[in-house]
């Protein structure tokens, strides 16, 4: 079974500060060739680093930097792109970066720039929901672990893991 990741999640320097957010448990799956990769805002022309922005509505999908830039096609763009990289690849189950306007699975900001968290989710986050994938964030480890079956393989990763 090959696993959807937020990019990210690998300790791959693409978020929109230019950093990382490594989850130990999944770097080893990814050496164990298990992973398959995404990071949609990369996949949909955003630079590293780059403005921080938040899903402004959902209907009609607004999604802005800070600084009042529409970057609603870069985030539909990479979402779909990253979509097709998950079918492709056959995946069903997937963990995501929280609160990102893209990946976020429980909870995005709420386009206030005040770190608000709200229920909903980001926009290939949305898009891997309705394609039926299961999605997980990082603060979900145990669960993630549980649902596809690897506590034990990978149990101890995640009881000595620190970034999280």
């Amino acid at each position: 079974m090959k696993i959807g990741v937020s990019q990210c999640l690998l300790g791959v320097h693409c978020t929109y500060n230019g950093k990382s957010h490594p989850v130990d448990v999944m770097i080893k799956m990814n050496q164990d060739h298990l992973i398959v990769p995404v990071c949609p805002e990369v996949l949909g022309g955003l630079t590293i680093p780059r403005d921080p922005a938040e899903i402004q509505s959902v209907n009609p999908l607004k999604v802005e930097t800070c600084f009042h830039q529409d970057v609603t096609e870069e985030y539909v763009k990479g979402a779909q792109r990253a979509l097709e990289i998950f079918q492709e690849n056959h995946i069903e189950v997937a963990l995501l970066k929280f609160r990102s306007p893209s990946c976020g699975c429980d909870g995005v900001y709420d386009g206030t720039f005040q770190h608000k968290l709200i229920h909903g989710q980001g926009v290939f986050a949305k898009m891997c929901h309705e394609c039926g994938i299961q999605l997980f964030h990082e603060n979900q480890i145990e669960e993630f672990l549980k649902y596809i079956g690897k506590e034990d393989d990978y149990g101890t990763y995640f009881k000595d893991s620190t970034s999280i």
